[in-house]
């Protein structure tokens, strides 16, 4: 019956691949966003530490950020805080 209309055929293909094409970015997306959240929240964490801090997040692939607290930070530095 789908060979019967070559346009049906053709439309339930590129709608497959349209499927297939939003859930690679919905995924692309969210990996994206949550490496977003993770630097945000090592940020923080280093923010509630002491001077000199350094705290690393390492992954299961190997990447790793690592956030340094330098100890002028602490009390305002030379922002004229």
């Amino acid at each position: 019956m789908l060979m019967d209309n070559p346009w049906l055929t053709v439309a339930t293909v590129v709608t497959v691949g349209v499927l297939r094409l939003m859930g690679d970015v919905i995924r692309w997306l969210a990996a994206r966003s949550g490496e977003r959240l993770r630097a945000r929240t090592l940020a923080e964490l280093v923010g509630r530490t002491a001077p000199g801090t350094v705290l690393t997040d390492r992954r299961p692939d190997g990447a790793a950020l690592t956030i340094r607290r330098r100890a002028e930070e602490r009390d305002g530095g030379d922002r004229g805080e």
